[in-house]
């Protein structure tokens, strides 16, 4: 998160500094303040809402700019405001761009503050419009030039994250088992959490993108159910790992192999030599070695989907 932070401060930054020193430089721009402006609304953390942003902001100037000097031309002061907001708002929606409203309500406001604003004309409107759309460039430019992002990369990385803290959580519980460590403490959920919301939240941007086919085509619509019920059966299997006897455990051999095959699906990408054990086979373990009945079985409805998520995910390499 520090990474992301440094690497969205320092691309606003850029995008300022590069905006003002052109603005400063050339004669063209006579108020910087408009470019400093689209820069801050138009960059975002995420670089595909970067040009979404930009486009809405164009649009919303161009429109909300004609239609607040239209309208101050007949009716001045807050009156003027209020007229441009009721015109401008089903204007944009019946046009598509709803996403620029929010600049163009800005822009009338904006538009009496400005000393003597009745006596400016088109220039003025066409100037300050061509003002914006360079801070706009100039913040596309930035962000998808000097520090381009890909989200497969994100993808794979959040996906790697996961793998390895199961894994090796996993391996710990193996190690345990076999003797070999003391017993683990379940993992905390926060992380674990963080890290599929982050995935979840670049498949949902990529599904409303054109590019939704390749995400379908490279399998993280899939992926993503996987790690989600994945996710789920761990924070249980976890919960009830710990409150389960040390003993029951270890004369519980569905548990041992079962870990063994997760750890070495998760950590290698191999898959297991066994697959994820039946119900009846649970049962018949659990009257041969005498074991909790409700509590072994409880364990089982947690740890055979888990099996069964995670050697999905082996299976299916991200890319």
């Amino acid at each position: 998160m520090n990474s992301e932070l440094v690497r969205n401060s320092l691309k606003l930054f850029t995008a300022a500094f590069i905006t003002a020193g052109v603005a400063l430089w050339t004669e063209r721009i006579e108020f910087v303040w408009y470019p400093l402006v689209a820069v801050v609304v138009v960059v975002d953390d995420n670089d595909d809402q970067t040009a979404k942003a930009a486009s809405n902001r164009i649009l919303g100037t161009a429109m909300g700019g004609l239609i607040t000097f239209i309208v101050h031309t007949i009716v001045q002061g807050w009156v003027g405001v209020l007229v441009s907001l009721l015109v401008m708002i089903p204007v944009l929606r019946v046009l598509g761009w709803s996403g620029g409203l929010n600049t163009a309500g800005l822009l009338s406001v904006m538009f009496l503050m400005i000393p003597d604003y009745t006596a400016l004309d088109w220039n003025y409107v066409f100037n300050r419009g061509l003002d914006t759309i360079v801070g706009c460039i100039i913040a596309l430019l930035v962000g998808l030039l000097f520090w381009p992002r890909g989200v497969y990369e994100q993808l794979n990385q959040a996906d790697a994250e996961l793998r390895r803290a199961m894994g090796d959580q996993l391996q710990r519980y193996r190690d345990w088992l076999n003797h070999k460590g003391p017993r683990p403490v379940p993992l905390p959920p926060a992380p674990l959490s963080i890290r599929l919301q982050r995935i979840e939240a670049l498949v949902r941007q990529e599904q409303r993108s054109s590019r939704r086919s390749q995400l379908k085509r490279r399998g993280w619509n899939r992926r993503l159910l996987l790690w989600q019920q994945g996710h789920f059966h761990w924070l249980a299997w976890e919960q009830m790992m710990a409150e389960l006897p040390e003993a029951v455990l270890r004369r519980a051999e569905l548990v041992e192999s079962s870990v063994e095959a997760m750890a070495n699906e998760l950590r290698s990408g191999v898959i297991g030599s066994k697959a994820p054990a039946s119900l009846k086979q649970w049962h018949t373990t659990t009257q041969r070695e005498q074991l909790p009945l409700f509590a072994i079985l409880a364990l089982a409805q947690e740890q055979q989907p888990l099996h069964g998520s995670l050697r999905a995910l082996a299976k299916s390499v991200p890319c």
